[in-house]
């Protein structure tokens, strides 16, 4: 049988390596839907992963529901989105912990109109950070950012692209 000799070189080829795995990032594909009905506005919500650096992501396991109009179209995990298709007119979005279908969500609701549109897309990216600037090392617990931000369909489909449809909501 033949001994195999590791050396300080060969170990620090393999860690090399395993970071350069590890970092690997895989890009998705992203196509935005048509509405069914031409007079729609299909309405695009979405949670991409957050920028802090390392394992601790905010608020990673507690989600909002997410309500048009006051009905529920679905909660929002993190890395996730929904789509729902809009009737014409201006509608109500609010982003709640408030709900039985939300799950540990704790932050205030956040509540804006979307505007009158008839067909086209709508994109709304929910955007949940640290807020490091209010952030010291004693406190017992993290401060948030927390914004839901209309974005720009180009911009919104290379953000949307590396998060997952959200499960589909069962009626209840």
């Amino acid at each position: 049988m033949q001994q195999v000799k590791l050396t300080l070189s060969h170990l620090l080829q393999a860690a090399a390596l395993l970071v350069l795995v590890a970092c690997t990032q895989t890009v998705g594909h992203f196509t935005p839907v048509a509405a069914t009905n031409p007079e729609n506005t299909v309405l695009y919500v979405y949670r991409p992963a957050a920028s802090a650096p390392g394992l601790m992501k905010p608020l990673k396991f507690d989600y909002p529901d997410v309500l048009i109009d006051g009905k529920s179209i679905g909660v929002l995990k993190y890395n996730e989105y929904i789509v729902t298709e809009l009737s014409p007119g201006a509608h109500t979005i609010t982003i709640t912990g408030l709900t039985t279908a939300s799950s540990g969500w704790a932050e205030r609701d956040i509540e804006r109109v979307i505007p009158a549109s008839q067909g086209g897309q709508v994109f709304m990216k929910l955007q949940v950070e640290y807020d490091t600037e209010n952030m010291t090392l004693d406190q017992l617990s993290a401060k948030y950012l927390i914004h839901l931000l209309p974005v720009d369909g180009e911009d919104a489909k290379y953000e949307i692209r590396n998060t997952s449809p959200a499960s589909p909501r069962v009626p209840g």
